[in-house]
């Protein structure tokens, strides 16, 4: 059974308030999964282990499966590889056993899954919701709803930096979440190269990564700014001079942007909630 989900990228992280902005990127993660096996095992790039992760997916349903992952999304990188991996995962237990691909059953269950297994803080209902939906959607993680759901076509670049992901402290990042209340703000409105903006002030001053990487670029005709947790940073619209300039940081991916859900998922009112 096969199965394929999108990256995720950042307009506002939800850490700090429960509340996220995320959109789909077209960096693919693929699983061809082969049920009714014994054991439990993942392969990635030639290699066979054991997943905790996996496991807790599978006991769900009460099956065995063997999976093949191949992957375009840097792990640990703020790019929701995680939530990719499980909405793929999901995708195709759901094919196996029959079940409609209801999106919202499958982002539920993705978030459930995720605190499950401790791979998130807070569900990454935004992000899973990116990943599996495409476009931009402005997600309640707490309550596990799209509260807004748009398209944009836009090219989109990655800065996959040469430092690595900074220390995450709960305690510091919701403290003080004056700016991320302002992004929210104009995330709502629609104004992302805003939210981007105030969303990156507070998340790179209380991890502790350099904000020059943004300032750098703000001005440009593009919305920019760290991704999820980091360490990587993200921009669409025109960027062809943010590639030019993010060059000098690290590894510069161009993708775009995706504007269309994963495989046949269907897209019911369930999964909405008013702003």
């Amino acid at each position: 059974m096969k199965a394929q989900a999108y990256s995720a990228g950042t307009i506002v992280n939800a850490l700090a308030t429960g509340y996220g902005c995320a959109f789909g990127l077209d960096l693919k993660l693929k699983v061809r999964v082969d049920f009714g096996v014994k054991e439990n095992f993942i392969i990635e790039n030639g290699i066979e282990r054991k997943s905790a992760v996996l496991d807790t997916v599978l006991n769900h349903f009460g099956l065995n499966a063997v999976v093949e992952v191949e992957s375009e999304i840097p792990k640990g990188s703020g790019l929701g590889s995680s939530s990719a991996f499980l909405n793929a995962l999901l995708l195709a237990v759901y094919k196996y056993i029959s079940k409609p691909l209801n999106a919202g059953d499958i982002l539920r269950l993705n978030a459930k899954l995720s605190l499950e297994c401790g791979i998130s803080y807070t569900g990454a209902f935004d992000d899973a919701s990116a990943s599996l939906l495409g476009g931009i959607v402005l997600t309640d993680n707490r309550n596990m709803n799209v509260l807004k759901w748009e398209f944009r076509r836009d090219r989109a670049v990655i800065l996959i930096p040469e430092f690595g992901r900074g220390r995450i402290d709960l305690n510091k990042i919701r403290k003080d979440v004056t700016l991320v209340r302002k992004a929210l703000k104009f995330a709502r409105e629609g104004d992302y190269k805003k939210a981007m903006y105030y969303n990156t002030l507070h998340y790179c001053k209380v991890i502790g990564y350099p904000i020059e990487i943004a300032e750098i670029v703000k001005d440009f005709d593009c919305c920019c700014g760290l991704s999820g947790n980091g360490p990587c940073f993200v921009a669409f619209g025109d960027v062809r001079e943010v590639k030019k300039v993010w060059k000098a940081y690290g590894d510069v991916v161009e993708t775009k942007m995706v504007n269309e859900p994963c495989d046949d998922v269907v897209v019911t009112s369930n999964l909405f909630s008013s702003l």
